[in-house]
């Protein structure tokens, strides 16, 4: 088993990343305002499995209820770059997917799509 960091950021929620001899979890700082809040993001990123398990890592994101963090995200808007499917991480100076938000926009564009076109024929 690999030790886990915990590293404090300036951007986005939290994010946990297997980085090739430890796994990382990055947390926003402000977090630490909010102990419920950060108690229950804590207990959502441990529940991520280690390795390449991208379905079973998007059906945990689905299943996930934390209360507070809507509004929080609201009140920072620096945590906004968490829905993005890509980011540009400055620590690492690489780019960073997040499978869960790429499945998330893909679905979202495929039903806009979709309502776009059975809609279509109102008008």
């Amino acid at each position: 088993m690999k030790p886990l960091w915990i590293e404090l950021v300036n951007t986005g929620v939290a994010n946990r990343f297997e980085l090739e001899d430890q796994e990382l979890i990055e947390f926003n700082w402000r977090l630490t305002n909010y102990p419920d809040l950060y108690y229950n993001i804590f207990q959502h990123e441990i529940g991520h499995e280690s390795g390449d398990y991208k379905a079973k890592d998007f059906f945990h994101d689905m299943k996930s209820r934390t209360p507070g963090l809507h509004k929080f995200m609201i009140m920072n808007p620096s945590s906004w770059n968490q829905v993005l499917p890509f980011y540009w991480d400055r620590n690492r100076k690489q780019i960073v997917y997040d499978f869960s938000s790429i499945a998330l926009w893909i679905i979202g564009a495929l039903s806009c799509i979709g309502i776009f076109y059975g809609l279509g024929w109102l008008l």
